[in-house]
């Protein structure tokens, strides 16, 4: 499901400002889970050995945690360290491309306003999935 906003900015300027702040607050959440994920490794490897241990002497393959499903929210009390590392590594997967895209937006967003001297201008964002995907300059 694709989701769109729309944001509209005083000046060109402010949205530089607010994706700026965006690529910030992102960058520190990608570092944040990397190191979490980093942490979780060599327990989600002793955790991997200790099934392989239960399944070779017949003690089951080691469950995966439960989980409750509500209303599509997914929800696990005190899960094993492979369901933590693969939720983590999912996200940081997707966080860390989104913080690619966000980057080079960025840079075309900064070369186009400032080069085309629109940083006064009033405009229109419209995002697709929180990326800006139309821009549309007023004045």
């Amino acid at each position: 499901m694709e989701i769109y906003t729309a944001k509209v900015y005083a000046s060109a300027s402010d949205f530089i400002s607010d994706l700026a702040d965006s690529i910030s607050k992102l960058e520190s959440l990608v570092n944040a889970i990397d190191d979490e994920l980093k942490n979780l490794k060599p327990l989600t490897e002793r955790y991997k050995k200790l099934q392989e241990l239960l399944k070779k002497f017949g003690g089951g393959a080691g469950e995966r945690g439960p989980s409750l499903e509500i209303t599509g929210l997914r929800l696990y009390i005190d899960p094993n360290p492979l369901i933590m590392y693969e939720m983590l590594e999912e996200s940081y997967r997707h966080m860390a491309d989104l913080l690619a895209v966000m980057k080079k937006v960025k840079d075309v967003v900064e070369t186009v306003i400032k080069e085309g001297g629109l940083e006064t201008l009033k405009i229109v964002v419209q995002f697709k999935n929180g990326i800006p995907a139309k821009i549309a300059v007023m004045g």
